[in-house]
């Protein structure tokens, strides 16, 4: 083979490599609140307790609701599961509501609670995922591809404190 066809044939390769390897890490930077928080959880797995925690972006005052009902908890994710999530280096610092909200969702695990997940979400469009299960990188932040809808987590709060619990 002479050089010519080896540097045809070097070309065609190192194309191909890049063809395969750019939308494979594109693919990589876009998720689902699904995949993040609730595909990482075993069939054994139960709900312990969510606790959603309100801070005022102001004043730094904070409430707390904690949710320990399985189904309720349960309805809450559903609303988040399908939000489109794009990982990125630092977080959009807009606060664009008076308030953000921490969530701690504890699970049961073969009989231990685990506190695996920590979601922090200060605007309807930015959020941090911490999984304390992962090996490599424990927090991540995200832009969402999509407004947040926070109508629940701003119901909790309005309701009288005794409803919650």
């Amino acid at each position: 083979m002479n050089n010519r066809k080896r540097l045809i044939v070097g070309i065609v390769i190192l194309v191909a490599i890049v063809a395969f390897a750019i939308p494979m890490y594109i693919s990589q930077q876009h998720t689902t609140f699904r995949a993040e928080v609730t595909d990482h959880m075993t069939m054994l797995d139960k709900f312990d307790r969510l606790e959603i925690t309100r801070f005022s972006s102001a004043s730094g005052d904070r409430e707390e609701v904690i949710i320990k009902d399985t189904e309720e908890i349960q309805d809450i994710l559903k609303d988040y599961k399908d939000v489109e999530l794009k990982k990125v280096n630092q977080r959009n610092t807009e606060r664009e509501t008076p308030y953000y909200y921490e969530w701690r969702l504890m699970i049961n695990k073969e009989g231990r609670e685990i506190n695996d997940f920590g979601i922090t979400f200060y605007n309807k469009h930015s959020m941090t995922i911490y999984n304390g299960s992962s090996t490599s990188d424990k927090s991540q932040e995200y832009e969402l591809k999509q407004e947040m809808n926070w109508y629940k987590m701003e119901h909790l709060f309005a309701q009288p404190k005794e409803e919650n619990s």
